[in-house]
């Protein structure tokens, strides 16, 4: 008996181990869409489908050092069977105006 709890013991501490090393689940977020409103000097992003969090990011130039840099908006979240939201970055608050827009995923 005392064998077979030794050998259940190393079992759970295993699972525990293999447990606190599992990679955390990715996004699955697709039909992702981004926009650049030159008027309004804003980029933003929307995922329609799948779940998990995304983001836009966008290339701003400027006329000062560093020419063209990358602003990002928040990291919104999407769940399975709701609408995403719109992930947004101003051009204005960051001083540079917006000309491409991407999305990132995490």
């Amino acid at each position: 008996m005392g064998n077979v709890l030794r050998a259940l013991a190393a079992a759970a501490a295993g699972a525990m181990v293999l447990a606190g090393t599992a990679t955390p689940a990715h996004a699955e977020v697709w039909n992702c869409f981004t926009s650049v409103n030159t008027t309004t000097n804003v980029a933003g992003a929307l995922c329609a489908s799948g779940f998990g969090s995304y983001r836009v990011a966008a290339k701003c130039n400027s006329a000062h050092y560093p020419y063209t840099r990358t602003i990002v908006g928040p990291w919104v979240t999407k769940a399975s069977g709701q609408a995403g939201t719109w992930s947004t970055a101003s051009g204005d608050a960051q001083g540079c105006h917006v000309v491409e827009a991407s999305t990132q995923v995490r």
